[in-house]
Order: C-alpha cells, then structure tokens, then sequence
C-alpha cells in the first residue's frame, strides 16, 4: 500500500521488477502477498467497514481475483507467470494437505512459475487461521525448504524501542538468537491497515530459522531492497 488506503500499483510493480531481477540471476522466488480485504474494499467504493468476519470474508471474495488479475498483468511485464495458491492452517497441519502444496510449489518453481500466496480468507474461520502473513510466509518458506526469507514491513528492521516514539531507538542489525528480551522488544500491531506488527514478525523468524531458513526484516520501500537483502548487502 506504500502507506495508502488504497494498492499501490507501482509499488506492486517495483517488487515484480526485482523479482523478476532475482529469477534472471538463477533464484527461485515466492510471494506472500496481502491486500485482497483492501482491494475488495477498493473495488466495493470504500464503504464503511464493519470489521465483521462476513463482512471481511466478502471483501476477500471480491478483492482475492481483483488482487491476482493486478499481479498477473503486472508479471506479464517481465515474461512471468503467476499461480495463485490460497492456504490455511490445516494445510500446514494435515499431512496428506501438506505434502500436496509442497508438490504444487515444487511443480510451479519447476516451470518457472511464480507462486503467489495469501491466506483463503474467503473461508478461514478463526479455528483454521494462520492469521497473518508474516507468519503465513514463515510457514510457506519451511515448506518450500527456501534458504531465505525477506520479510518487508513500514521501517528498517528491529529497533531497540518502537522508532516511533523513542528518537533514540537503535536499530539492531543481527539477531543471533531469539530470546525473552528479543521478545519484549517486539511492541504491537505497527498498522492499522495490516494485521501483524512487529511482533508477528519475530514470530515469523522463530518459525523459519527453527527451520534452517534465514531471515531478513527490511524497509520495503528502501530501492532494491529484494535484491540488496538475497545480496546479503541489506
């Protein structure tokens, strides 16, 4: 969204650039992508959200093919053809489900296809929720066995008090291990037009580095940043 209540196209097009960039250099990518509640509210002529689960299931229904149609003409720019894979948490749970989306993954990266990931909000009840997309992606790159994870966000990493309202913050620039006072660090949900924060975050990066992935947190409207971070140089 680049900060909007709207999707930010060119910003959408910018990551499919280095994306697109990563590929040509021999990298395998997968996206995890938000925004399907936000592009139905959009498509709907923004009206005033109720924040109700069937309110946010509709906004999903209509926002989900809006979202994809976005990135499938925006691939298209740069040779690529993007697959849309909706998961929930019984897809990580259930064997049989699990074995089956690695085989799809598999399958796409194989063809040169770009996965696109999002939460099936359309039919996820709270019972079957990853619940957002930091830890979604920490989920899918266990799956995939990817050597590493970008994670975007609104600021330039983990900082030793929210940036925002501590002038002295310090960015901490490695993490070698995820302790209690990592923890406490981690604050609240950052954005009201998101649904992790930084917390969701260091949730994320237990998850993919008990995994053997690497993580990396970064400011995702830095230039080049997917480039600069699978560089090791962010």
């Amino acid at each position: 969204t680049s900060g909007q209540d709207r999707l930010c196209r060119p910003r959408m097009v910018d990551l499919l650039r280095q994306m697109a960039h990563l590929r040509d250099l021999g990298h395998e990518v997968v996206l995890v992508s938000s925004g399907a509640v936000l592009a139905g509210w959009e498509q709907l002529g923004f009206p005033p959200r109720k924040r109700s689960l069937a309110e946010k299931q509709l906004l999903a229904a209509v926002g989900q093919s809006q979202l994809m149609h976005l990135y499938a003409q925006m691939a298209e720019i740069y040779g690529i053809t993007v697959a849309q894979t909706l998961l929930t948490r019984d897809d990580f749970r259930d064997r049989r489900r699990y074995l089956n989306a690695r085989t799809t993954f598999a399958g796409c990266l194989e063809k040169g296809v770009l996965p696109i990931v999002n939460e099936n909000d359309v039919v996820a009840i709270e019972e079957i929720k990853v619940g957002d997309n930091d830890n979604l992606a920490a989920q899918v790159a266990s799956l995939v066995e990817a050597d590493l994870l970008i994670i975007c966000t609104d600021c330039e990493g983990l900082f030793s008090a929210d940036p925002r309202q501590h002038a002295d913050a310090q960015l901490i620039p490695v993490v070698p291990q995820i302790t209690p006072d990592i923890w406490a660090l981690a604050g609240d949900v950052g954005s009201h037009r998101g649904t992790g924060g930084m917390v969701t975050k260091i949730q994320a990066a237990d998850i993919a580095t008990r995994s053997g992935v690497a993580v990396r947190i970064v400011f995702g409207e830095a230039t080049d940043i997917l480039i600069q971070a699978a560089a090791g140089q962010a």
